[in-house]
């Protein structure tokens, strides 16, 4: 059996650079991130030493692995850096990579650095062998994901780009996201793994009104304040239609076989006994996100000071759009439910992405690595993924884009996912080596 010490150590000393990302990029410690590079160099001799390596925006890096033929390539994303931890709120060193029974604590544990380091491990083991890849293996590591790929300065987006104007198109591209779950919501018996192929779009719609202002000891009737959260209720009241698309279609055929009466009769006539599911799936939240944009109030703003007045106030609200609606269609109906004298304005918003086919031989294969990795897997199915990653940049130039998960995470695990003591299962971040050496020593073949 291989030593799988040093693939422990790599995670450890991967997750000891503080790569933070900050919106404020004079807040980000860049000599962190040049030491994450130089650590990865060190660790990984045999993929720098074929591969070739190009930086972008300073920090974000590809590499190449040339192939023997010139089939469509394979694209591998990830990215090192991670949020911000609140002073305090940790009981470890959250940059230390503490080892405690079979766990391993550090901040991008989970979210991503030991997706990633599964990623070049198993990449260095297959050139220790003597591998041979007959297809390209581009790896695209980002170093500012978590401030989001429509930043100006997104190393994700300068690769992407970069990528496009080599008229490069993909065979696959696969990103993180995915999830191991325990199928007994959907009446299955087992464990069910999804595989992300389309995500949500996304945008940042503020609502905002204007009165006189004025000392607030003699107030009108009601406050500019008053006004924009009265439209925000509503909308949250009069929350969006829910429906099946063609990815919870997709999803649902892949589980049918799998579930037990009668919800196996039910999904399979769902159009007939659509409102007794999505009464059902809708008190879910993690499941009616899948089926409806969704709208929440995250931020406002009133004035500056106890006393006076607010001239103008400001809600934001964050959405995430289903494929098959548009950032115009939900501006659209946002302008209907809170009326002429609310002003709504969209900050920023990306639309949601193409649906990726999950009845094609890169589906297979991606089902193939779970599979063959974790045994006890009872089915493979796809799904729409509704937070955001840099993958969705690569839709259109590929002939799948899928987010997957080749760590399986327990519930109690994913809990601290951007949250305290965030912490893998180190049994698990091995087995995420063997994924990716089967799923890329598949997909790099002819």
């Amino acid at each position: 059996m291989k030593d799988q010490k040093p693939a422990i150590s790599h995670l450890q000393r991967a997750i000891r650079c503080k790569t933070i990302s900050h919106m404020d990029r004079s807040r980000m410690a860049f000599a962190e991130f040049e030491r994450f590079l130089t650590t990865l160099k060190a660790d990984y001799p045999l993929l720098f030493r074929n591969a070739k390596s190009q930086r972008f925006q300073e920090y974000s890096l590809l590499l190449t692995l040339k192939g023997s033929t010139d089939l469509k390539p394979v694209g591998m994303m990830g990215h090192y850096d991670v949020v911000p931890v609140e002073p305090g709120s940790w009981t470890r060193d959250p940059f230390d990579g503490v080892i405690e029974g079979d766990h391993l604590y550090g901040r991008g544990a989970l979210d991503m650095k030991g997706h990633l380091i599964a990623l070049l491990e198993a990449v260095e083991d297959l050139l220790s062998v003597g591998f041979v890849f007959e297809r390209d293996l581009h790896i695209m590591l980002g170093h500012n994901e978590e401030t989001g790929s429509n930043v100006p300065d997104s190393g994700a987006v300068a690769i992407r780009d970069h990528l496009r104007d080599r008229g490069i198109l993909f065979r696959i591209v696969c990103d993180e996201g995915g999830a191991f779950l325990d199928g007994k919501a959907l009446q299955i018996q087992g464990v069910l793994v999804l595989v992300g192929v389309a995500e949500k779009g996304y945008a940042n719609v503020e609502l905002s009104y204007r009165q006189k202002g004025g000392h607030a000891s003699a107030p009108p009737e009601t406050s500019a304040l008053y006004h924009v959260f009265q439209a925000g209720i509503r909308l949250e009241e009069r929350k969006f239609p829910a429906h099946f698309t063609p990815v919870t279609d997709a999803m649902f055929e892949s589980l049918i076989p799998h579930m037990k009466r009668p919800f196996r009769f039910l999904f399979k006539n769902r159009n007939l006994f659509k409102p007794l599911l999505m009464w059902h799936m809708l008190k879910r939240p993690e499941m009616a996100a899948t089926l409806r944009t969704t709208c929440i109030m995250t931020q406002a703003k009133g004035s500056a000071a106890p006393n006076v007045l607010a001239q103008e106030s400001r809600v934001i609200l964050n959405v995430r759009i289903l494929p098959g609606e548009s950032i115009k269609s939900v501006e659209e109906r946002i302008r209907r439910v809170v009326g002429d004298t609310i002003h709504v304005h969209t900050r920023h918003g990306t639309e949601p992405t193409e649906i990726s086919p999950s009845n094609n031989e890169e589906f297979q294969m991606i089902e193939e690595a779970i599979r063959s990795t974790y045994p006890h897997v009872r089915v493979v199915a796809p799904y729409l993924t509704i937070a955001a990653t840099d993958s969705r940049i690569y839709h259109g130039m590929a002939d799948g884009v899928y987010r997957i998960a080749p760590i399986e995470i327990e519930p109690i695990d994913l809990l601290t996912i951007h949250a305290n003591n965030e912490r893998i299962k180190i049994s698990n971040f091995l087995k995420g080596i063997d994924f990716f050496r089967s799923l890329i020593s598949h997909a790099t073949q002819a």
